[in-house]
Protein backbone atom coordinates (compact mmCIF):
# COMPACT_ATOMS: atom_id res chain seq x y z
CA UNK A 1 0.00 0.00 0.00
CA UNK A 2 2.78 2.41 0.88
CA UNK A 3 4.61 1.58 -2.36
CA UNK A 4 1.44 2.35 -4.28
CA UNK A 5 1.13 5.74 -2.56
CA UNK A 6 4.79 6.49 -3.30
CA UNK A 7 4.23 5.66 -6.95
CA UNK A 8 1.17 7.90 -7.13
CA UNK A 9 3.06 10.76 -5.47
CA UNK A 10 5.94 10.39 -7.95
CA UNK A 11 3.52 10.46 -10.87
CA UNK A 12 1.84 13.58 -9.49
CA UNK A 13 5.25 15.25 -9.15
CA UNK A 14 6.12 14.33 -12.75
CA UNK A 15 2.94 15.93 -14.03
CA UNK A 16 3.51 19.06 -11.94
CA UNK A 17 7.08 19.31 -13.29
CA UNK A 18 5.67 19.01 -16.79
CA UNK A 19 3.29 21.93 -16.10
CA UNK A 20 6.10 24.02 -14.63
CA UNK A 21 8.29 23.30 -17.65
CA UNK A 22 5.47 24.31 -19.97
CA UNK A 23 4.97 27.59 -18.11
CA UNK A 24 8.64 28.48 -18.46
CA UNK A 25 8.52 27.67 -22.18
CA UNK A 26 5.42 29.81 -22.68
CA UNK A 27 6.92 32.81 -20.94
CA UNK A 28 9.91 32.94 -23.25
CA UNK A 29 8.34 31.66 -26.46
CA UNK A 30 8.29 33.48 -29.74
CA UNK A 31 5.09 33.52 -31.74
CA UNK A 32 6.49 30.85 -34.08
CA UNK A 33 7.11 28.37 -31.28
CA UNK A 34 3.93 29.10 -29.33
CA UNK A 35 1.74 26.89 -31.51
CA UNK A 36 4.30 24.11 -31.32
CA UNK A 37 4.26 24.39 -27.53
CA UNK A 38 0.45 24.17 -27.48
CA UNK A 39 0.51 21.12 -29.77
CA UNK A 40 3.08 19.43 -27.51
CA UNK A 41 0.98 20.37 -24.48
CA UNK A 42 -2.04 18.73 -26.10
CA UNK A 43 -0.11 15.51 -26.75
CA UNK A 44 1.51 15.36 -23.31
CA UNK A 45 -1.73 16.16 -21.51
CA UNK A 46 -3.48 13.37 -23.38
CA UNK A 47 -0.76 10.93 -22.30
CA UNK A 48 -0.81 12.05 -18.69
CA UNK A 49 -4.51 12.72 -18.07
CA UNK A 50 -6.18 10.77 -20.91
CA UNK A 51 -7.66 13.97 -22.31
CA UNK A 52 -5.90 16.42 -24.59
CA UNK A 53 -6.09 20.20 -24.52
CA UNK A 54 -8.05 20.50 -27.75
CA UNK A 55 -10.33 17.66 -26.72
CA UNK A 56 -11.06 19.50 -23.46
CA UNK A 57 -12.18 22.53 -25.44
CA UNK A 58 -14.79 20.47 -27.25
CA UNK A 59 -16.12 18.49 -24.27
CA UNK A 60 -19.53 19.24 -22.85
CA UNK A 61 -19.57 20.41 -19.22
CA UNK A 62 -20.74 17.09 -17.78
CA UNK A 63 -18.20 15.12 -19.82
CA UNK A 64 -15.39 17.35 -18.61
CA UNK A 65 -16.56 16.99 -15.01
CA UNK A 66 -16.49 13.21 -15.36
CA UNK A 67 -12.97 13.29 -16.86
CA UNK A 68 -11.50 15.40 -14.05
CA UNK A 69 -13.47 13.83 -11.23
CA UNK A 70 -10.66 11.55 -10.04
CA UNK A 71 -7.70 13.78 -10.94
CA UNK A 72 -5.57 14.82 -7.96
CA UNK A 73 -6.15 18.36 -6.67
CA UNK A 74 -2.48 19.31 -7.03
CA UNK A 75 -2.59 18.37 -10.70
CA UNK A 76 -5.79 20.35 -11.21
CA UNK A 77 -4.31 23.38 -9.41
CA UNK A 78 -1.29 23.37 -11.70
CA UNK A 79 -3.44 22.72 -14.75
CA UNK A 80 -5.49 25.83 -13.92
CA UNK A 81 -2.33 27.92 -13.77
CA UNK A 82 -1.14 26.65 -17.16
CA UNK A 83 -4.55 27.04 -18.78
CA UNK A 84 -4.87 30.56 -17.38
CA UNK A 85 -1.49 31.52 -18.83
CA UNK A 86 -2.68 30.21 -22.19
CA UNK A 87 -5.93 32.15 -21.76
CA UNK A 88 -4.07 35.41 -21.05
CA UNK A 89 -1.88 35.08 -24.13
CA UNK A 90 -3.75 36.61 -27.07
CA UNK A 91 -1.86 34.61 -29.71
CA UNK A 92 -2.09 31.08 -28.34
CA UNK A 93 -5.74 30.22 -28.81
CA UNK A 94 -8.76 31.71 -30.50
CA UNK A 95 -11.41 29.79 -28.55
CA UNK A 96 -11.23 31.89 -25.37
CA UNK A 97 -14.87 31.21 -24.52
CA UNK A 98 -14.42 27.45 -24.14
CA UNK A 99 -11.08 27.85 -22.39
CA UNK A 100 -12.73 30.16 -19.87
CA UNK A 101 -15.56 27.64 -19.42
CA UNK A 102 -13.06 24.83 -18.81
CA UNK A 103 -11.11 26.90 -16.31
CA UNK A 104 -14.23 27.72 -14.31
CA UNK A 105 -15.32 24.06 -14.25
CA UNK A 106 -11.90 22.92 -13.04
CA UNK A 107 -11.78 25.66 -10.41
CA UNK A 108 -15.24 24.65 -9.18
CA UNK A 109 -14.06 21.04 -8.93
CA UNK A 110 -10.98 22.06 -6.94
CA UNK A 111 -13.09 24.14 -4.58
CA UNK A 112 -15.46 21.22 -4.11
CA UNK A 113 -12.66 18.73 -3.35
CA UNK A 114 -10.29 20.96 -1.40
CA UNK A 115 -10.59 22.49 2.01
CA UNK A 116 -7.76 24.90 1.32
CA UNK A 117 -8.44 28.43 0.16
CA UNK A 118 -6.14 29.71 -2.58
CA UNK A 119 -5.81 33.43 -3.14
CA UNK A 120 -4.25 32.80 -6.56
CA UNK A 121 -7.12 30.54 -7.59
CA UNK A 122 -9.64 33.12 -6.38
CA UNK A 123 -7.91 35.88 -8.38
CA UNK A 124 -8.03 33.74 -11.50
CA UNK A 125 -11.70 32.97 -10.94
CA UNK A 126 -12.53 36.65 -10.39
CA UNK A 127 -10.64 37.69 -13.54
CA UNK A 128 -12.46 35.07 -15.58
CA UNK A 129 -15.85 36.28 -14.38
CA UNK A 130 -15.20 39.89 -15.45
Amino acid sequence: MEQENDFIQREIKKIILFFESLLSKLSGASSKTEQSIINNFDTELKEKLSVGFFEMLSLENNDLKLRIKEVDILILENLVIVLYEIYKNKNLIEDKFNLKRILLIIIDRIEYKSRTFSLERQKIKNNLKL
